[in-house]
């Protein structure tokens, strides 16, 4: 598959941008631990000029996210730029700060969709979220956004106390107008690294991810979409995934290559989520752009090479020998950050879960990989 990307070549085509580190809420489970902005925060100016960088480069989708994005004032701004120059932009909120107000300024710039964080039914997500009445306040805004005609999403991190709600919870988005739903397994990085208790353990995926597979296909509403932290191959492989997609199975972490994740000083990652500074880590910092173009970043050379360097001998343990091993690549490479820094050995795969426990031992691992014609 890095043989695939080459040839077609990396473009950021999708990029997840922290416009602000600011947060409103202290949750048990953030990755990147948000509370206060960071002290070098880009200027407006300086976001303008990224946004032009960004469409240049082929920038197609954008997720406006935080830390709480609605926290930066300016992010109107920032939004209408990145529609103007052709960019569908979305964003991921969690709630506290939304409004009718923040309603219609959506819908009237154009935005394709705003994501609220929902993890569980009301208690799960309170205590989650570490603030009560958010749960209710969260349908209220899903309520004014279907009333405004402005496309309403949830996104879902799944832990201990909601991983029995997922079905449950999916009737109450369905009532609230909700087309769209992401889920992804809680990742011990961050704030939830202070919490063990809280994170699933690698042999639930064995249910967990048929589970999941079965809410994809069952051809109800909302349309479930998983996360990348999900899966890998077996029995449910074609369940979890688009059959609409060119290449409908998993085919590797896609950071660096079609992927960009910003921060909101203006570092360069290859997907947001993986750690850097605020967690102790900068190995997965590619740049800034205050002291490099964007372009430069992203084309040096030896740039994101824990993917477009990939070798079979970055792998160990089981996902070295497994038969996905070249097309998977280990899997998420933020949740193989954080189990072991960076060994890439995904004892959260559902193909290693299920062949450990002797599950689908009579038919051989291609079986269950798809054909595309």
């Amino acid at each position: 598959m890095i043989k695939l990307h080459k040839k077609f070549g990396y473009r950021p085509r999708v990029a997840v941008w922290e416009l602000t580190l600011r947060c409103n809420l202290q949750c048990r489970h953030c990755g990147s631990r948000a509370g206060k902005k960071r002290t070098d925060e880009l200027s407006l100016g300086e976001a303008l000029k990224l946004c032009e960088d960004l469409a240049a480069l082929g920038c197609r989708r954008l997720t406006l996210g935080g830390g709480e994005p609605l926290l930066r004032e300016d992010w109107p701004i920032i939004a209408q730029k990145l529609i103007d120059l052709g960019v569908t932009v979305g964003m991921v909120t969690n709630g506290l700060a939304w409004s009718d107000q923040v309603t219609q300024t959506f819908k009237t710039l154009g935005l394709e969709s705003v994501a609220f964080s929902l993890d569980g039914l009301e208690e799960s997500h309170d205590y989650l979220r570490g603030h009560k009445g958010l749960w209710r306040k969260i349908l209220e805004n899903m309520d004014s956004c279907h009333r405004a005609g402005v496309h309403a999403s949830a996104v879902t991190t799944i832990y201990r106390r909601n991983v029995d709600e997922l079905e449950q919870l999916r009737d109450v988005l369905r009532e609230h107008g909700v087309e769209r739903w992401q889920l992804q397994v809680g990742t011990a990085t961050g704030n939830l690294a202070d919490h063990p208790d809280l994170v699933l353990a690698p042999e639930e995926m064995r249910t967990l991810v048929p589970r999941i597979a079965k809410l994809c296909r069952d051809g109800r509403t909302p349309r479930v979409y998983p996360g990348h932290n999900i899966g890998y191959y077996g029995e449910p492989e074609n369940m979890l995934r688009d059959p609409r997609d060119p290449i409908p199975f998993w085919t590797g972490c896609p950071a660096g290559l079609s992927v960009i994740g910003i921060e909101s000083n203006g570092g360069i990652k290859g997907c947001l989520s993986l750690p850097s500074i605020m967690n102790g880590e900068d190995m997965f910092l590619e740049g800034n752009i205050r002291d490099k173009p964007l372009k430069e970043i992203w084309f040096r050379k030896g740039a994101f090479s824990y993917n477009r360097d990939f070798t079979l001998d970055n792998l160990g343990g089981f996902c070295r020998t497994c038969d996905y091993a070249e097309v998977c690549r280990g899997g998420c490479t933020w949740g193989n950050v954080a189990r072991d820094r960076f060994v890439r050995d995904n004892p959260y795969c559902y193909w290693r879960q299920s062949q450990a426990k002797g599950d689908d031992a009579h038919a051989p691992a291609a079986k269950h990989l798809p054909v595309v014609a």
